[in-house]
């Protein structure tokens, strides 16, 4: 699975959180947010869509609005995600990828 950005992150953590919802719903809490920056709602809507396109999200119709829910879990994806990071920067040697990460959690890594 593919890294997603930060904006795609920011909703998918909306959505894990909550459970499906619509773009207004994911709109409304993220400009919600008192020092980020305001979006539009056409921007939501085409994260959500491509987010939809990747299969990380489930879009389904619902009056005139969609209703989208997660695909995969906020695990699911951290567990993909971290094997990818093994892979391309460790490969494969996740022993050597925690001893970095040990290393950099006790300041050690220069």
């Amino acid at each position: 699975m593919e890294i997603i950005g930060p904006l795609q992150l920011r909703v998918m953590h909306h959505i894990w959180e909550n459970g499906a919802c619509t773009v207004h719903d994911v709109h409304a809490t993220l400009n919600a947010v008192p020092e980020a920056p305001k979006l539009a709602y056409t921007t939501i809507l085409t994260v959500m869509r491509n987010l939809a396109r990747r299969n990380i999200l489930n879009q389904k119709p619902a009056g005139r609005s969609h209703v989208f829910s997660p695909e995969i879990t906020e695990d699911e994806y951290k567990q993909s995600l971290l094997m990818q990071i093994c892979e391309d920067f460790f490969s494969g040697d996740a022993d050597r990828m925690i001893e970095i990460l040990n290393k950099s959690k006790a300041g050690q890594v220069s």
